[in-house]
């Protein structure tokens, strides 16, 4: 995964939910968005699983990408059910989750 796409994508959609939330290009940004969201989500689920260490801090390394992944997988299941009812706050939702997923993966843990 190209996750320099991931970041352009996510500057975008910050962009247009400010400006044009409601338009045809805010549609195709949250489509890539939540293209991008099962392989975030896989390679962070790869890395909590990886993750070693019986210190609190390990643990509660663990804890905090376990919450990154709660968070993405809700909102890309929200997103794939059509919950959204407000365009700005998904975008805003898929471009967090997208953010802090492609973090988590990339984060020296």
């Amino acid at each position: 995964m190209d996750l320099a796409a991931v970041d352009n994508a996510v500057r975008r959609a910050e962009s247009l939910a400010v400006a044009e939330p409601d338009s045809f290009l805010a549609e195709e940004v949250a489509a890539e968005l939540s293209s991008y969201l099962p392989p975030l989500l896989a390679q962070a689920e790869i890395r909590l699983v990886a993750m070693g260490g019986s210190s609190s801090a390990a643990q509660r390394s663990r804890d905090v990408l376990g919450g990154s992944i709660r968070h993405g997988q809700a909102v890309y299941e929200d997103q794939q059910a059509a919950v959204f009812s407000n365009p700005t706050a998904r975008l805003y939702l898929l471009a967090g989750a997208c953010r802090l997923l492609k973090n988590a993966v990339v984060a020296p843990w």
